[in-house]
């Protein structure tokens, strides 16, 4: 054989050999440096299920707070529950999760006046309930408080979404008036207001009046306590000529409270 075939074949197997090396080489740390990646970038909690704050109004859209008013209760407290929903598979036994108390200017009730029970989501369920003890107190009377909660990580649950992570619950000692009115349309021809949801409160002890007390009465149940607080209106303005029921706040405020239904044979 030729000696510069020789010495050709030789240093071609030569640079191949240190080629393939290289290339191998190169191989095996992209791999390590892609396992390490891999590694460094796993969440700690990927298996976990991540839980939101779902408390639906009377339309049922999720609202982000509630008010309650002692007006009606003769307790000093009440435990007020708000709605969460997982976001994952339901399991086979109870899970907790935990919330944290926003000391934020929203937040005006003091220590004394709750206490945060805890939040549980029951085995098998994809909803679940934060309860949380509210306190009545005298200075209730002429104001209202708020407490703003926030969904944080547990060992059951992540926080979910950023926008339905915190929730504030408001309470009073007043008549709060529901908002919406809903079905106290069998009250009025109007809008009501504060007066008027304070007769309501008197004749007919309804503290709300949405579709579920609705149908447990049914429509001639309903028209029977509208008719209740029209007669309490009419026979006051009756008896009263000089000073009529009216409107106290709202775009009503300064106009008559006038009832949707009423005993016609008595006060017509």
């Amino acid at each position: 054989m030729n000696w510069n075939l020789v010495t050709g074949c030789n240093n071609f197997n030569y640079f191949f050999m240190k080629t393939l090396k290289i290339f191998f080489s190169g191989l095996m740390l992209a791999a390590a440096m892609l396992q390490g990646c891999k590694k460094d970038d796993i969440d700690p909690f990927s298996g976990v299920p991540a839980i939101n704050f779902q408390q639906l109004d009377d339309s049922k859209r999720v609202i982000s707070s509630l008010q309650y008013s002692f007006m009606t209760n003769p307790s000093n407290d009440y435990i007020q529950e708000v709605t969460v929903k997982i976001m994952g598979d339901t399991v086979n036994y109870d899970r907790h999760f935990n919330v944290e108390v926003v000391k934020d200017p929203e937040t005006t009730a003091p220590d004394n006046l709750y206490q945060v029970i805890g939040g549980i989501v029951k085995a098998g369920e994809f909803t679940g309930k934060l309860s949380v003890k509210l306190l009545n107190s005298a200075a209730l009377s002429s104001s209202n408080v708020a407490l703003k909660l926030r969904i944080v990580d547990s060992e059951d649950f992540r926080a979910g979404n950023l926008e339905y992570r915190e929730f504030t619950i408001r309470w009073t000692n007043q008549i709060v008036v529901p908002n919406p009115w809903s079905y106290f349309q069998y009250f009025f021809t109007t809008r009501g207001s504060t007066a008027a949801y304070r007769i309501i409160l008197q004749t007919t002890g309804l503290t709300k009046f949405t579709v579920t007390e609705f149908r447990a009465v049914g429509n001639d149940g309903a028209i029977a306590l509208g008719t209740k607080f029209g007669d309490y209106v009419m026979q006051w303005n009756k008896d009263h000529p000089g000073n009529r029921l009216k409107h106290d706040d709202g775009t009503l405020a300064g106009q008559d409270i006038v009832p949707l239904y009423y005993t016609h044979s008595k006060y017509d």
